[in-house]
């Protein structure tokens, strides 16, 4: 088996290019390195290293394997290090970017209330902004975590993890037709087709906006949209004003619970609202390994099918002003 006294072997016989000088930078004698190098040739059946007269030369098995010992070793120093950071704490900013329907998840005020309570000298920031301008800000280190409802493209260093896929509702007036009549099995979007939209957009979040309008194409009909709300509480208050329908997640039925009524869309009918957690795989502090980390656990919770989820209270999102205001 292959083990780090072996990788540091390789790397220094590479680098030293002499077993002699490479014993002494190991601290131990050339003939038990000899043994050593001799038992990782066996072990992987190839020869790393040919000796010549100006010392010891790579094979390209070699070369490959040194490549290779760099990239174990890099890895591990990167994790001895981020294990020192949790334990010992850390100070600063932690800037967490949402896309506006992402602040109203319902499992994000608890989450970041343990963050609070874990590293209370971190400062946090939320920022509010569609999912490129969110990608802009992680590239230019303005931002360090994002929640997003659409997936960001494939770019280098940018890591994304699908948290949670919830089904969407239609939230209804509940003096509405639908309230009373919708069918146990849940309703198809052609049931739709005739009514008034009320659907969320502002120059911050076009995610389900898109997701919505294009469901409706799909389903043969145009949505009539009859009025916008820039956020999706906006697009809420209207809709228990009895000025129309809409489409939300599912985590947002805890909202005008007396005035809307939400019924589910039918199984055939696959329209869910994502929830992505993105970020760069750099500058990895404990502080945002540790929010990370409570992100994930979302996602292992809705896998499990705990209903212990954390809850907003009625009729409010998270604002990313007030956060920033209370970051210390």
């Amino acid at each position: 088996m292959i083990e780090l006294r072996h990788l540091h072997a390789v790397i220094a016989i590479a680098e030293e290019r002499n077993l002699t000088r490479a014993a002494e930078r190991l601290g131990i004698q050339q003939p038990p390195l000899t043994r050593l190098l001799r038992g990782v040739e066996q072990e992987l059946g190839v020869q790393l290293f040919e000796r010549h007269a100006r010392g010891m030369r790579l094979t390209s098995a070699g070369r490959s394997m040194l490549k290779g010992a760099y990239d174990v070793i890099a890895r591990m120093d990167e994790t001895v290090e981020d294990v020192r950071r949790i334990v010992r704490g850390e100070t600063g900013e932690l800037s967490i970017g949402f896309t506006n329907s992402a602040l109203c998840h319902p499992s994000l005020p608890d989450m970041l209330g343990q963050f609070r309570e874990t590293w209370p000298d971190v400062g946090l920031t939320l920022t509010e902004g569609n999912s490129s301008q969110l990608l802009g800000g992680l590239r230019e280190d303005t931002v360090d975590v994002a929640f997003v409802r659409t997936s960001i493209p494939d770019v280098s260093d940018v890591v994304v993890e699908l948290i949670v896929e919830e089904p969407m509702v239609v939230a209804v007036p509940r003096t509405h037709r639908l309230a009373k009549e919708a069918p146990a099995s849940g309703l198809k979007l052609t049931d739709l087709e005739n009514e008034d939209f009320i659907l969320y957009q502002s120059q911050y979040n076009n995610g389900l906006y898109k997701t919505i309008v294009d469901a409706c194409l799909g389903a043969g009909f145009t949505p009539r949209v009859h009025q916008k709300g820039p956020q999706l509480l906006a697009a809420l208050n209207l809709v228990a004003g009895g000025l129309g329908i809409s489409l939300v997640p599912q985590s947002m039925q805890q909202h005008h619970a007396e005035q809307v009524v939400y019924i589910p869309l039918s199984s055939r009918t696959a329209l869910t609202a994502p929830l992505y957690l993105v970020f760069r795989s750099v500058r990895m502090t404990g502080a945002k390994l540790y929010f990370i980390h409570q992100a994930r656990r979302i996602r292992q919770t809705y896998v499990d099918g705990r209903s212990d989820q954390p809850r907003l209270p009625v009729g409010q999102c998270l604002n990313g002003h007030a956060a920033g205001n209370g970051a210390r």
